[in-house]
């Protein structure tokens, strides 16, 4: 952790809200109990052609706070859409040594800057932190444990230099790491713009980092139905599509998980009962693993149940995107 102040670089942070009126006073009263010297942070919030009050909340808190700043985005800069769009404009607005991004329903831990900064060692461009759900009950619990399981995974493959993927809920790149790759409008258009921005910084030659500690854990609004998770989902498989092959295999293998799982019981029922456990104790064991050293204790509660969820919910999850449905994302459609 930076112990002394005239060593901290500067951070911008950026942040884009649309139709967030629900969440975004949230967001802001967390990032503006972050421990770091005012002087050098930035805090730019942009409003995405809200349709609801989310603009005119961003505007009202920031209106007494110097090192907050709201933008009203109404043009698209060439090539880029939604949210990659607004982070392109905030971007370009910044001063910073550092980019750091979350979104409009997360709270920042106040100790977030502090910890992430001393990730950047030399020749990292970019590093991802962590990032769970509110505690609001078992389908919170699951979605949280899914988040754990997933980062715990991106750790591991982190300390082999193995890239995973990005979290634009949670992420930091350096400003020179920005600049070399064009920024989002040398990327173009992605409809995961966090993944996008997290492979572009790697291919240019930057170093990666994965965060594990509960100072750097983020905490966001979980999704409250079936129907919202598909909805969200939709667009995360679809970036799973972009990725490296290692990536592609591994969603696939556990999407399919279940159903081979099913085709060998016909065959060896004793065979898939043994699979079974020890698929459930790995699944289990990594996720407990992962809450005891973020000491995220209250999910352990949820561990007997989650390995049922997190292989019915991967099936669905590639069924769902082999519809031919489009995706949306924060009210809009996209085709690809």
């Amino acid at each position: 952790m930076i112990s002394e102040e005239s060593t901290f670089p500067t951070i911008s942070i950026l942040v884009a809200a649309r139709n967030e009126q629900a969440t975004i006073l949230r967001c802001l009263e967390a990032l503006h109990t972050i421990q770091y010297p005012i002087s050098k942070l930035e805090i730019l919030i942009g409003d995405d052609h809200s349709e609801d009050q989310t603009g005119e909340i961003i505007d009202s808190f920031v209106a007494d706070k110097s090192h907050f700043s709201s933008y009203t985005i109404l043009d698209n800069v060439p090539g880029l859409q939604g949210k990659a769009n607004v982070l392109a404009q905030l971007a370009r607005k910044s001063t910073s040594d550092y980019l750091f991004f979350c979104d409009a329903d997360i709270a920042v831990a106040p100790s977030w800057l502090k910890y992430m900064i001393p990730l950047f060692k030399k020749d990292l461009g970019v590093v991802v932190g962590i990032t769970r759900m509110t505690e609001t009950g078992f389908f919170a619990g699951m979605q949280s444990l899914e988040w754990i399981l997933s980062l715990s995974a991106m750790r591991f493959f982190s300390l082999w230099d193995v890239p995973f993927t990005g979290m634009g809920n949670n992420m930091a790149v350096s400003r020179e790491a920005y600049v070399k790759i064009g920024g989002y409008e040398g990327i173009g258009f992605s409809i995961v713009e966090d993944y996008a921005l997290y492979i572009a910084v790697i291919e240019k030659g930057y170093g990666f980092a994965q965060g594990f500690q509960k100072e750097i854990t983020s905490v966001s609004i979980p999704i409250k139905s079936l129907s919202e998770l598909l909805t969200q989902r939709k667009r995360w498989v679809q970036g799973a599509m972009s990725a490296p092959l290692p990536i592609k295999l591994s969603f696939f293998i556990s999407a399919l998980f279940l159903p081979l799982l099913f085709i060998l019981y016909q065959w060896n029922p004793t065979a898939a009962g043994y699979v079974a456990l020890m698929h459930y104790v790995l699944v289990t064991g990594i996720s407990f693993t992962g809450a005891r050293i973020l000491r995220q204790t209250d999910l352990v509660k949820y561990l007997p149940f989650f390995w049922f969820y997190f292989n019915f919910n991967n099936t669905v999850m590639l069924i769902n995107y082999l519809l031919p449905t489009p995706t949306i994302w924060k009210g809009r459609t996209y085709t690809s």
